[in-house]
């Protein structure tokens, strides 16, 4: 029974729970499968969408344990994070960094195997990247104000190409304006989550002392920064709408966007919300339901230009 608790404890250091970040690995599959492949699914395309997850696990899970560990005497000081297994310690940190040098092995020797693309191993390279970056000194950019949401949130790029280049045996990259929308709604969506912890801390001394970005950031500038990167999604939203014909009636899928990051910020900034990791926000049944009917409105509308049924062109002409 010690030794299930004691692997219990090293699997949440891991964090397996958010693995569920890598579902963002899925909308560069669907934009692969949208601009190059015309919407055409096989057996083996579907075969090689899942298989994409697993390396991105293991890199993910090898940057969350070096994540607590150099964040640990930081945690100490956090109301709940305290009781994270490494403050409290519960975890031997040699364990730990022998488990993410397996991670890293493991999750680039499958990456070799299973992706002759070398754009998979090089995003795979920039997340591994992205986490030291975020973490180690002198960088450690998650100790900077506004720097450490747009390089957190850079990971949704990465993911972008990850899924991109798992299907798609090219050198060019997803473009631009879609790179650019999906950049900024992780950084929305991180920013909401600051927000929402500061709050939750409510001490403006504790807070800096457990995260040093908060030392600089204010509920005001908080907001402005969520404003500057909601902007910055439509704006890169309705650039690749409007450029690629495919894409055109994917206008009418924003409004359901904005119902649900709406719903995620209502939760964000609640009081039990505010206690949570984004992972655990993503759960809440609103945000699921919002965020289903969404992609399943995405991908019929997809399908309707595809079918020749209606496009949002013609749509929009016959109404002027």
């Amino acid at each position: 029974m010690h030794a299930d608790i004691d692997m219990i404890e090293y699997l949440k250091v891991a964090r397996i729970d958010h693995w569920l970040k890598n579902v963002f690995i899925v909308f560069g599959h669907a934009v692969a499968l949208v601009l190059v492949l015309q919407m055409e699914v096989t057996t083996a395309l579907l075969v090689k969408a899942a298989l994409s997850l697993v390396p991105a696990c293991l890199i993910a899970s090898a940057n969350y344990i070096l994540n607590e560990i150099l964040d640990a005497p930081f945690d100490k000081l956090h109301p709940t994070k305290k009781d994270r297994p490494i403050p409290a310690g519960r975890v031997s940190i040699a364990i730990l960094w022998w488990m993410k040098a397996g991670c890293i092995v493991v999750g680039f020797a499958l990456a070799w195997w299973w992706f002759p693309n070398p754009g998979y191993l090089i995003a795979l390279g920039l997340l591994l990247l992205s986490g030291v970056v975020y973490n180690v000194r002198p960088l450690r950019l998650k100790d900077r104000a506004f720097l450490d949401v747009i390089a957190e949130s850079f990971n949704n790029p990465i993911r972008l190409w990850l899924g991109w280049y798992a299907l798609v045996e090219t050198n060019a990259m997803p473009p631009l304006s879609i790179t650019l929308a999906w950049w900024s709604f992780g950084a929305l969506l991180m920013t909401g989550k600051r927000y929402s912890e500061f709050r939750f801390i409510a001490d403006k001394e504790l807070s800096g002392l457990y995260r040093k970005s908060f030392q600089i950031y204010t509920e005001q500038s908080l907001v402005i920064a969520m404003v500057t990167y909601a902007n910055l999604f439509c704006f890169g939203y309705g650039w690749a709408v409007s450029s690629y014909g495919v894409l055109n009636n994917l206008v009418f899928v924003f409004p359901f966007i904005l119902l649900a990051v709406s719903a995620y910020f209502r939760h964000a900034m609640s009081e039990v919300g505010a206690r949570l990791e984004p992972e655990q926000l993503l759960r809440h049944p609103w945000i699921i339901v919002w965020t289903v009917v969404t992609s399943l409105l995405a991908a019929f509308l997809l399908y309707a230009d595809k079918a020749d049924w209606f496009h949002a062109k013609e749509l929009m002409r016959t109404g002027q």
